[in-house]
């Protein structure tokens, strides 16, 4: 197999021997014995929750080398107080959070809860998709150019520069579109976990204990071989290629503090929870053909329940004739809509037309009609009716006045 020897590799410095804080406050990383120290100015650590982590609580540090960012990056450990949530152990009881995961929705987390219903929450990730278009479309066209370059020249440097910094930036931005996935995912887990532990602690006694199993669809694997088998098309085995599962996962595992469990998820996204028909997923619902039972759902929502149905039944499909699902939809990273923003910006628009101290229109359209803030709306508009000489102004702040009353 080719290999080559790596010109950089990460430097680890552990604690209490390999680094201290100096005198001054600065960070200083020792290289060893008769050589000369790297002295940094000291780092600010936050931990997860926004709390500032003092350098005692540090433990080994990494100066590592980003190759396509061009950069050194410290990477530091530190201890946390232990809020792992409490794994599952036999004779106590045990809440199962099941994880449908897809390339379109990274994460589909159904769980029961204490009325018999079932919660289902839906984490869309066309977030991390357009980054990744933009990657594969800005990676292609530098590709393309540089393939008219001759190798090593001036042309040929600058585009690889480019293509490298593009796929740094990306880099960045999926790790932090990981991180937000599986940050949402844990949240939802231990609010299902807090309202399990009430449930218990009112019916069996304040100390009871409750477990968290944490069980996912297993598709390891499922991207490789595409090529060979012709299992997908070219568009479609790209987006396997580039599905982030794995770390996704790893992340959820370390921030939960529990081991996830893979089990097979076949036929789960075409079975109907209620009546155990299978059904062809056709168009963006999943809509059960038995006449009888007419259960419609998200279909990633309806793998979910399944997985869980799988974990809790050793797997075995048992339907269940008086589900209720509660489907929640959310975005895997906070971000405004198209609409949300030309609102937004209508809005900046007006207020600065209006003036310092101008308060909200009452009506979108009057885009014109902006007046001056006063204790309220009517006010406001008949109090600039009468100081106003303008006709046009005297006719808007009458329909604005009909409009608040």
């Amino acid at each position: 197999m080719p290999w080559r020897e790596k010109k950089y590799r990460p430097l680890s410095f552990s604690a209490k021997f390999g680094w201290r804080i100096t005198p001054e406050g600065r960070l200083a990383l020792s290289l060893g014995r008769g050589r000369g120290r790297i002295v940094l100015p000291l780092p600010e650590v936050r931990s997860r929750d926004g709390r500032p982590v003092s350098p005692g609580d540090w433990g080994e540090i990494r100066l590592c080398w980003d190759r396509n960012g061009r950069s050194w990056s410290l990477h530091i450990a530190y201890s946390a107080p232990g809020d792992a949530l409490p794994a599952p152990v036999e004779g106590r009881p045990t809440v199962t959070v099941a994880i449908d995961e897809g390339v379109i929705n990274p994460m589909t987390l159904p769980a029961p809860l204490p009325d018999g219903s079932m919660k289902v929450l839906v984490l869309n990730g066309r977030q991390g998709r357009s980054v990744k278009r933009y990657r594969n479309k800005a990676v292609a066209r530098l590709t393309s150019r540089m393939s008219r370059c001759k190798n090593g020249s001036r042309k040929h440097r600058r585009l690889q520069a480019a293509k490298k910094q593009v796929e740094a930036k990306t880099e960045r931005r999926l790790h932090d579109f990981d991180h937000q996935v599986s940050a949402k995912a844990e949240k939802f887990t231990r609010e299902v976990h807090e309202t399990w532990t009430e449930h218990h602690q009112t019916v069996s006694g304040p100390e009871t204990v409750v477990g968290v199993r944490l069980v996912a669809g297993d598709v390891r694997g499922i991207e490789q071989n595409t090529n060979k088998k012709r299992r997908a098309s070219r568009s479609t085995r790209q987006q396997l290629s580039q599905w982030s599962r794995g770390r996704q996962e790893d992340f959820l595992q370390y921030k939960t503090g529990l081991k996830l469990e893979h089990i097979s998820e076949a036929h789960s996204s075409q079975t109907c929870p209620k009546c155990n028909t299978r059904t062809k997923v056709r168009g963006r619902d999943y809509v059960c053909k038995n006449k009888n039972c007419g259960f419609w759902c998200h279909p990633d929502a309806v793998g979910g329940v399944n997985i869980h149905t799988l974990a809790v039944n050793d797997g075995t499909f048992v339907p269940d004739p008086d589900l209720r699902v509660e489907v929640t939809y959310r975005r895997s990273q906070a971000g405004w809509s198209p609409l949300q923003r030309s609102l937004h910006a209508y809005h900046q628009d007006v207020l600065g037309r209006a003036g310092t101290g101008a308060c909200r229109e009452e009506r979108r359209s009057a885009q014109n009609r902006a007046t001056p803030a006063s204790s309220t709306a009517a006010g406001v508009a008949v109090d600039c009716a009468a100081l106003s000489d303008d006709p046009t102004t005297r006719k808007g702040a009458g329909r604005a006045s009909a409009h608040a009353a």
